[in-house]
């Protein structure tokens, strides 16, 4: 049976889609930057004497920038056919945007050159813009190559972008607090120089590529990696609110960090190795004659130079901006993302408000570790229950936004003491949100236009991000601050409340809109969970049927051998014969044939028994017998 894939892609070098997988996780790890701006906001307020209305504005800017991603969708899709090219151009524009971005952030925070108000929120655009290049080009491409567990790929490398404010804010208390100008140019280096170094093993696999069956496991694995880091973060942050840490003790934290990461770097080196293998590549194909004829279907690829893939209608971006579920979808993540990012843009100045004497570093990374397991969660939880429960993912939008509404309360009514509580519920249904959404637009709106699709739902935070967590909540606070009097901050436990109380009424909105979308594609999830467990199923028998063929394989090779054995046999038995006339049935000659016999006796019978596992082995493959009776 001849291959069908063009020659240059069988022979082309791919990375392993594994290899890109973890790469893709390190790169999401430097893409949530924008979160940590609660940390430097206050070196720019003092630099340049700006107001609160005024600082929230530069931290919309770098929301609008982290949610701007229409550029970095159009330049993925546009090179989308150069399976390599693309992912890697794409990545060195957000190391080019990232760098320059922080760099020019840290010379302001410096005073080294003072800009305009307004350039100075251009920069911060452009630095947070930056990390939708990198979303796209790791993240879609890891959805490419895994789109048969697209949630699950899209909540691990989710929750890696939601570790990312409190990764790095550990390494920022471990070494420079608290100069948060410097943590701009440690921003502006690091990052930039992982992001680089993974650029080089992104791509994606244009075939069906040979993978072990416990495929499962490397998720599990790195479920383990983020949940691991996820409470190594939550006890540094606990201990840094109590204690001070000396340099040796960063080191050590430091260190703790990058260990964590280990498992997740593990994977392609445990799951397949390094380079992609083409699944028909591991064994020459059998004769025709040498398969059963029920489990040639199996062996049929669909035509195309790519890997079959689960679709359910491609939608182009004008096809979805005429689509009601795509602005169900839209309201409903921009309203769920506002109120998050409302609480997150004006952390340090509600800490300050609420007259907290912890580290506003704290809270950052409380939110920060929620916002993961929020994101984490929704990719796996959704996935499970689609696959196990045939619930569609949109039940899971339906939660999310009613856990918003209930963190808009405790953020209205919040006291110092439970504030990370209230913290925590937001950043775990904010990162909840940012999980569902790429899956949610995989599903409804297909893969083929999904880096301009998801871009396109992207603007709806970026409004939102303005609307609630800037323009609202700065009016409303300045009012707040000129009722209690104080000419530079406002105390007192009202400064944001009417702001979260609005946000509730908002939240009410999407627990709406949600619960419309669900009812809209009710009949297409009905059509994803048949498809999506056919698809596996039928990828899951592929991949059992290749084994399948090797191990048949050497069963006629072993038959061949036992054939020789056997011909062998036959002669030492001649040679028995003629060597034992009865008066010389002790000579050397008798002697040599009868340790011959036992020879070939114990040499049949471990071929034998080989044989025996071989047969042992076919019949464990759970999906054989299934494939055989159709």
């Amino acid at each position: 049976m001849s291959s069908i894939l063009p020659s240059n892609i069988k022979e082309s070098f791919y990375w392993s889609k594994w290899l890109t997988f973890s790469a893709s996780a390190l790169v999401m790890l430097c893409a949530g930057l924008s979160y940590s701006f609660g940390i430097w906001s206050d070196a720019i307020k003092k630099q340049y004497n700006l107001s609160q209305l005024q600082v929230a504005g530069i931290g919309t800017a770098g929301n609008i920038g982290g949610y701007m991603a229409i550029f970095a969708g159009l330049l993925y899709d546009w090179l989308r056919g150069m399976n390599r090219v693309g992912p890697v151009v794409t990545l060195l524009v957000a190391v080019l945007l990232h760098f320059g971005g922080y760099f020019a952030l840290w010379w302001a925070a410096r005073g080294i050159f003072m800009p305009p108000y307004w350039v100075l929120v251009i920069i911060t655009f452009f630095a947070c813009n930056a990390q939708t290049f990198m979303e796209t080009g790791a993240m879609v491409t890891s959805i490419r190559n895994f789109d048969t567990e697209r949630g699950t790929v899209i909540g691990v490398l989710k929750s890696f972008l939601g570790l990312s404010g409190s990764f790095f804010t550990t390494i920022y208390v471990s070494f420079l607090e608290p100069d948060a100008a410097s943590f701009l140019l440690l921003l502006a280096i690091i990052p930039s120089a992982i992001v680089l170094t993974c650029t080089l093993v992104i791509n994606f696999v244009p075939y069906i590529q040979v993978e072990p069956h416990t495929k499962s496991h490397a998720f599990h694995l790195a479920f383990t990696t983020v949940i691991g880091l996820a409470a190594y973060q939550a006890v540094i942050a606990l201990a840094r609110n109590s204690e001070d840490f000396d340099t040796w003790d960063g080191v050590l934290m430091t260190g703790a960090n990058v260990a964590l990461l280990f498992p997740v770097l593990a994977i392609p080196i445990i799951f397949g190795g390094l380079r992609s293998r083409r699944l028909r590549d591991l064994t020459p194909a059998l004769m025709d004659t040498d398969c059963p004829p029920e489990m040639q279907p199996f062996l049929e690829n669909e035509e195309g130079d790519g890997p079959p893939v689960i679709t359910f209608g491609e939608n182009t971006p004008i096809q979805c901006l005429r689509s009601p579920e795509f602005w169900l979808l839209f309201t409903t993540s921009a309203i769920l993302s506002g109120c998050g990012l409302t609480l997150l843009n004006n952390l340090a100045q509600m800490v300050e408000a609420l007259q907290g004497a912890g580290s506003t570093s704290v809270f950052v990374s409380v939110f920060s570790i929620t916002n993961c397991l929020g994101r984490l969660c929704a990719g796996f939880l959704p996935d499970r229950m689609l696959r196990t429960q045939d619930m569609p993912r949109t039940v899971s939008l339906v939660v999310l936004a009613v856990l918003t509404l209930t963190a808009c309360f405790l953020n209205a009514f919040a006291q110092i003491e439970w504030f990370a509580t209230a913290a925590g519920v937001t950043g775990f249904a904010f990162g909840g949100c940012q999980g569902i959404v790429p899956a949610l637009a995989s599903e409804i709106f297909g893969l083929k236009y999904l880096a301009t699709n998801y871009s396109l739902l992207q603007l709806g935070p970026a409004l939102c991000s303005y609307v609630q967590a800037t323009f609202l909540a700065g009016t409303l606070y300045e009012k707040a601050r000129q009722r209690h009097g104080d000419h530079t901050t406002c105390k007192g436990t009202d400064c944001f409340q009417l702001v979260f109380l609005i946000n509730g009424g908002l939240a009410i909105v999407a627990v709406v809109t949600s619960v419309l979308l669900w009812h809209r594609t009710r009949g297409l999830y009905g059509k994803v969970i048949e498809v999506t467990k056919a698809e596996r199923a039928k990828r899951g028998l592929q991949g059992e049927f290749e084994e399948a063929r090797a191990i048949m394989r050497r069963m006629n090779a072993e038959n061949k051998l036992m054939h020789t054995i056997l011909v062998q046999g036959r002669s030492l038995f001649g040679k028995l014969q003629e060597s034992m006339p009865a008066e010389e049935s002790n000579t050397p000659e008798v002697q040599e044939a009868v340790t011959d016999l036992g020879v070939f006796i114990g040499e049949a019978k471990r071929k034998l028994e080989e044989q025996a596992e071989l047969f042992k082995r076919m019949d464990d493959l759970p999906n054989w017998r299934r494939g055989l009776t159709g």
